[in-house]
């Protein structure tokens, strides 16, 4: 029995139409896109799957010779084709459960992971964010915990957080 008026009843009705997921390749990235999978055929929702490439710092490039001009552009290129594959996982793994509206796109020279994810999930008008706890190995994990951290406390919109 429901005891809401008609006019919060429709004011109660949650509608996500974009989900955003940022990706790294590790296995709470991946499921994170698993439960965004399922959130996306049960609200009939976008994904977007995001992998932010993040600049080198000005200081270490200078500081470590064998960390050059084309050894970064390498650096990225790899990147690229590593989210590529990520990207190609996860699109068979919606197309599995019969979701096929899914977008990828990589932002790549950020400063900040956190603040590319908050800036891109503002920009799209994304309904929901579902990010992985912690990265790859013990530098990321550091990294994407601080990062999942500060997307969970800043973000415009509500955030799931995937273990």
């Amino acid at each position: 029995m429901n005891s809401l008026p008609e006019s919060q009843k429709n004011e109660a009705k949650i509608c996500i139409n974009k989900i955003l997921v940022p990706i790294d390749g590790s296995s709470n990235s991946m499921r994170a896109a698993k439960y965004a999978i399922e959130v996306a055929k049960l609200q009939n929702a976008q994904i977007i799957c995001v992998y932010v490439i993040a600049q080198l710092p000005y200081d270490y490039v200078h500081e470590v010779p064998s960390i050059s001009g084309p050894a970064v552009e390498q650096y990225f290129e790899n990147m690229k084709e590593k989210s590529s594959a990520w990207f190609n996982t996860i699109i068979e793994m919606a197309e599995q459960a019969d979701v096929h509206n899914i977008q990828t796109d990589i932002v790549v020279d950020v400063l900040s992971i956190a603040d590319a994810i908050l800036y891109y999930a503002k920009d799209k008008s994304i309904d929901l964010i579902v990010i992985g706890a912690t990265g790859k190995n013990s530098i990321e994990r550091f990294l994407l915990g601080s990062v999942a951290n500060n997307v969970l406390k800043h973000a415009h919109c509500p955030v799931m957080v995937a273990r």
